[in-house]
């Protein structure tokens, strides 16, 4: 039947070599009429239909396999690598536990398929697909490729010589040199060039005749048309091209809100700049009436002093005038005194003169005595509440004062030593103290752990020799005790103490390092080493007790030295008992309490040692450490209980000499009762000597001349001293103005000039400040009310001060915010309260430039081809059943051509099958893009924030990839799943026979008839022009063809294809073959088998040909096979 369907291109011969487990060169002849391939399970039937579709299907569509991956709805494994190798099992590594495949060809290898087609005119083609793997190649992306298209039926066995080291192009080009001759390294020029001569018309059809082979179990003419035959929809691109445009418009949104974002943050600032100059001013007036107040005083108070001079001075003139007249009053009354005293005298011979003077003077004894009498009481009150006014009582208080005197001496010694022991211990206590509030301000200044006197040194090291302190530091510095470690800290601490102050100096350092050290006295002690570039690796731990591993270290370039020097000169174990530390015997060993061993010296001895001259008992001496705050902690901790206890001491100190005052008051007290006399204090003698003096005075006087003259001389008496006070108090009125007057004067006289206030507003101001609440300010009461509002300025100006400070702190809290939040602004902005001004600006050219500018960018872009892009998307949407409908069409034209039904034709309609999802999301669409072209002004903010939320809502959703919305994208855009397929059986005149909505409907051989004729109506569409009756392209492929079918069924399909006029290639199980011998006359049982060769087994696949009418049995294996 070489002359069947003369003109339509067929596949005549297949060849391989190395495709899969075909190892070597392989030439299968393919019947014109039909080709059947069969074979057991696992034979390879697949293998060789994947070859064929490595020529024909572009590598974006290629699915190998691809009706056994619709079974299993998984990826089976299959690639282009694993037929190029020639996988064929998973094995387990023995030494790695891991599953990989085994491959027939490890080394460089090759893998060449080629299909000749011939369309029965003498008109043949041969397509051909190299590909090779270089040896340690096993990634699709490391594949070199090579196809070509040759003209005529060519061999490619002749290939093999050519792919032994490479994949020689140039070699292979001249080789195939004739007319019609073209290689690519492109699959898409080969498949454009094959397509011409073939009669392929597009690369849709190619697709359509590589899903066909997977076609076996179609049985719905939805699934049909989705999955066959309609074309992905535009609506994935145009949603892909408005999520990408969007993102324009996103960012033009996010501009516009970090713009407001912006001003937001800055929005503060003007209220604060306002709070702060007011602040500012306050501040600045009460300082200025503060340093006028002086002045202001002093002018109120030389004024007030010049009106108080003037009054005192009328008051002097007037109250001398009156001192004046007084005193002659006083000469006049004193000499009619005189005259009665004279009077009296004469009368009694002057003795009752004397007893007036007698009795006086025992009067001021009385007194005398008196108070002496009640000091010696006050200075007893507190050994005895009474004691007897008597010698007897006298005596009794000073045998009492006597033993206070003796006790004095006993209690004053113990409380002298008791003085002493608490002076010491007061002073000892300031000093630590002192010692430890020094100690903590050093270590506040610096993150080391070191010694002050050791890092001041490197401080000044490395500012002489030009070095960072970085590049010069302590070991201890690079290490860290691991926090899990807590408890071995004491004694890790100890051990390392020394090691940890030893300066760490670069090599190239030497020099320099050794010159300053040596042409100076450093003062303390100075260990330094210099350290090489690259340190030996650490000495292997050889337990996970030493040393090593209970240390964290810095990343420092030189912390491996470090690392290396403990791990070999530190490599203690560390142990929990002496038991253990007596099992250590290979290494030094130490336990937590601090005791160390050595390894046994050559004379037998061991050596161990307990150095607790140092009590590491807190981290204060730690030097181990890359920052000190454990230590500062501990001093501030230590600190406290040191200034608690200095005071506890000063307090001890001032309770005992407050004791000891009382002591000695008390002895002073007893001395003051024995240096007393009894005489001193008693009264009652006294005054019964006045009594006597008193009798003899009243019996002298009783005479009546006596009693008148003494009468007269009394009168005379008072009138003198009534006299003689008006003059002391007039003389005293004189001295007080006099004295007031001078101190005013000189009180004026030190004011000298008034000083002037410059500003007389904040003149008026003080003055008004110090007048008021009072009535009226006097001289004597305005150095009071200068100090309240001189209090009261201070104050207001300390709290304007606090404003302005907690407004800076505001400003520069904004500022901070707003520079951490937009970096890029620090180049014009700083963090600092003085760049308030700044800010504001900033807040200024944002709210009129910026926000605006940005605004029209984003109203702009809303207004563009975003929502553009979107409306298109909706129309498509819209009109997708539109346009299926018209597709649909050339489909049933087609299949207008060939009878369905005895003398009636298939038609294919068009039914919507949205669901709610989908309609919800075509809603959604048209409300964010209707009246899309209705531009939005900037005058409706809200508006265009609406609009973009709506549509951010839906293009976001558009390009997510989370798993659901993945899902959801696919089925809203999808038109294809939007609509469902209708079959109508008609007549000639157009009436429709029979309607198949559905196959759950139909029986199974009605439901595959229907769907296979469609399948075979969509093929001729996608390869034959529309007035041909059969395509130039004639070779369709099935895999597992019908292979759960009933001979009907399979007889029913295979007629659909063949009235359409194409060349079926068929793989299919044994049982197929009598039922489908009508329809070819070519068949194949591609056999598998696993032989021995070199010792191991080895996967090994060929054929056997079959004749189409005896069926002879033709074995052909591989002619360069391994024996």
């Amino acid at each position: 039947m070489t002359n069947l369907y003369p003109g339509q291109f067929r596949i005549s011969r297949i060849q391989l070599i190395n495709w899969g487990t075909f190892h070597g060169y392989f030439s299968i002849p393919v019947a014109r009429k039909g080709f059947l391939i069969t074979g057991g399970s696992g034979s390879g039937k697949s293998t060789l239909l994947d070859a064929m579709s490595a020529v024909l299907v572009p590598q974006k569509d290629l699915k190998f396999n691809a009706a056994s991956q619709q079974d299993l709805g998984r990826h089976n494994g299959r690639n282009l690598v694993s037929y190029i190798r020639g996988a064929w099992r998973q094995q387990e590594n023995a030494h790695t536990g891991e599953i990989a495949p085994e491959y027939l060809r490890e080394g460089a290898t090759n893998s060449v398929v080629a299909l000749t087609y011939d369309n029965g005119t003498g008109t043949q083609h041969t397509l051909i697909a190299i590909f090779r793997l270089n040896g340690g190649e096993n990634s699709v992306s490391q594949i070199k490729r090579l196809y070509g298209v040759v003209q005529g039926d060519e061999d490619i066995d002749k290939l093999s010589p050519l792919l032994t080291r490479s994949l020689d192009t140039r070699k292979i080009k001249a080789m195939y040199k004739g007319p019609g001759a073209s290689f690519t390294p492109t699959y898409t020029t080969f498949a454009d060039r094959f397509r011409k001569r073939l009669g392929i018309k597009s690369e849709q059809g190619q697709v359509l005749l590589h899903r066909t082979q997977s076609a076996k179990s179609l049985s719905s003419l939805d699934q049909l048309f989705r999955d066959y035959m309609l074309d992905t929809p535009s609506t994935f691109e145009r949603a892909e091209e408005s999520v990408e445009q969007f993102e324009d418009l996103r960012q033009a949104y996010l501009r516009v809100e970090d713009v407001k974002a912006q001003i937001e943050t800055l929005a503060p600032l003007p209220q604060l700049h306002s709070q702060r100059t007011t602040a500012e001013a306050d501040k600045h007036k009460a300082e200025a009436m503060n340093e006028a107040l002086p002045a202001v005083r002093a002018r109120l108070v030389a004024e007030e002093l010049d009106y108080r001079i003037r009054a005192l001075t009328a008051q002097q003139a007037e109250a001398h005038s009156a001192a004046e007249a007084l005193e002659a009053e006083v000469t006049h009354l004193d000499d009619a005194e005189r005259r009665a005293a004279v009077a009296v005298s004469q009368l009694s011979a002057g003795e009752l003169a004397a007893l007036e003077a007698k009795i006086e003077t025992a009067e001021k004894e009385i007194e005398h005595r008196s108070k002496e009498f009640h000091h010696l009481a006050a200075a007893a009150d507190q050994w005895t509440d009474h004691f007897e006014l008597s010698p007897h009582g006298f005596a009794e208080l000073q045998a009492n004062a006597r033993l206070r005197i003796a006790d004095f001496e006993t209690d004053s010694a113990q409380l002298t030593e008791q003085q002493q022991e608490a002076g010491v211990a007061a002073r000892d206590a300031a000093t630590a103290s002192a010692s430890l509030e020094s100690e903590l301000h050093s270590f506040s200044s610096r993150r080391t752990n070191i010694d002050k006197a050791l890092v001041e040194l490197r401080t000044q090291l490395a500012r002489d020799t030009g070095y960072a302190e970085s590049e010069l530091p302590f070991a201890g510095e690079l290490l860290d005790i691991a926090p899990q470690q807590a408890e071995w800290e004491p004694v890790i601490q100890k051990l390392l103490h020394g090691f940890a102050a030893t300066l760490l100096v670069p090599e190239t350092a030497r020099e320099a390092i050794n010159q300053w050290v040596n042409s100076r006295n450093v003062g303390t002690r100075l260990e330094y080493r210099t350290i090489p570039e690259f340190a030996p690796a650490p000495a292997p731990a050889r337990s996970p007790q030493q040393l090593i591993h209970k240390l964290e270290f810095q990343d420092h370039p030189m912390a491996p030295w470090v690392r290396h020097h403990i791990s070999s000169r530190f490599n203690y174990e560390c142990v929990n008992s002496v038991a253990a530390l007596e099992q250590v015997t290979k290494t030094p060993a130490v336990t937590r309490d601090g005791l160390e061993s050595r390894p046994k010296d050559k004379d037998g001895s061991t050596r161990f040692i307990k150095d607790d001259r140092t009590r590491f008992n807190g981290t204060r001496w730690y030097r181990v450490g890359s920052t000190n705050t454990a230590k500062i902690e501990l001093l501030r901790s230590q600190l406290t209980e040191a200034k608690a206890n200095a005071r506890a001491m000063a307090k001890q100190v001032h309770e005992l000499n407050r004791k000891m005052d009382i002591l000695r008051t008390q002895r002073d007290k007893a001395q003051r009762v024995l240096e007393t006399k009894f005489q001193d204090i008693d009264t009652a003698s006294a005054e019964a000597r006045k009594r006597d003096l008193q009798e003899q005075y009243d019996s002298l006087a009783s005479s009546p001349e006596a009693q008148a003259l003494a009468t007269a001389h009394e009168q005379a008496k008072e009138k003198l001293t009534a006299a003689r006070a008006q003059l002391n108090e007039a003389q005293k009125h004189l001295g007080n103005v006099e004295g007031e007057l001078n101190r005013s004067t000189q009180r004026r006289q030190s004011i000298g000039t008034v000083p002037t206030v410059a500003d007389q507003g904040i003149a008026k101001a003080v003055e008004e400040a110090l007048h008021k609440s009072r009535r009226k300010l006097t001289i004597d009461d305005i150095d009071a009310r200068r100090d309240e509002v001189q209090a009261n300025l201070q104050e207001t100006a300390r709290t304007a001060a606090r404003r302005i400070e907690e407004t800076n702190t505001k400003i520069v809290s904004v500022l901070h915010k707003y520079l951490s939040q937009w970096p890029a602004e620090a180049a014009d902005l700083e963090p600092q309260a003085s760049f308030a001004g700044e800010g504001m600006e900033k807040l200024k050219f944002l709210r009129a430039d910026r926000l605006a500018d940005f605004r029209a960018q984003f109203l702009e872009l809303l207004n563009g081809t975003t929502v553009q892009n979107l409306s298109h998307l909706a129309s498509s949407l819209r009109h997708a059943r539109s346009d299926i409908e018209q597709r649909m069409e050339f489909i049933n034209k087609s299949l207008e051509r060939t009878p369905f039904n005895g003398d009636r034709t298939l038609r294919i309609d068009v039914k919507d099958a949205r669901g709610q999802v989908v309609q919800d999301f075509q809603r959604d669409l048209d409300a964010a893009t209707s009246h899309s072209l209705a531009e939005i002004s900037a005058d409706e903010p809200e508006a265009a924030v609406a609009r973009y939320h709506a549509l951010d809502k839906i293009l976001s959703r558009l390009g997510s990839s989370e798993p659901e919305d993945i899902r959801w994208r696919n089925l809203v855009l999808d038109t294809r799943k939007h609509v469902s397929f209708i079959g109508r059986e008609c007549y000639p005149d157009g009436t429709t026979a029979n309607t198949y909505q559905d196959s759950a409907s139909l029986s199974g051989g009605q439901a595959q008839k229907l769907v296979f004729f469609c399948l075979a109506a969509a093929l001729r569409f996608r390869l034959a022009e529309p007035d041909q009756d059969v395509p130039t392209y004639g070779s369709i492929i099935l895999d597992e063809a019908f292979d759960r079918a009933d001979p009907a069924f399979t007889r029913t399909a295979m007629s659909v294809f063949t009235s359409f006029g194409f060349h079926m290639i068929l793989a299919t199980p044994f049982k197929l073959i009598q039922t489908l011998s009508p329809y070819v006359d070519g068949t194949i049982v591609v056999n598998y088998d696993e032989p021995i060769i070199q010792g191991r087994p080895q996967a090994r696949t060929g054929y056997s040909l079959i004749d189409a009418t005896s069926y002879p049995q033709e074995s052909q294996e591989s002619p360069n096979a391994d024996a």
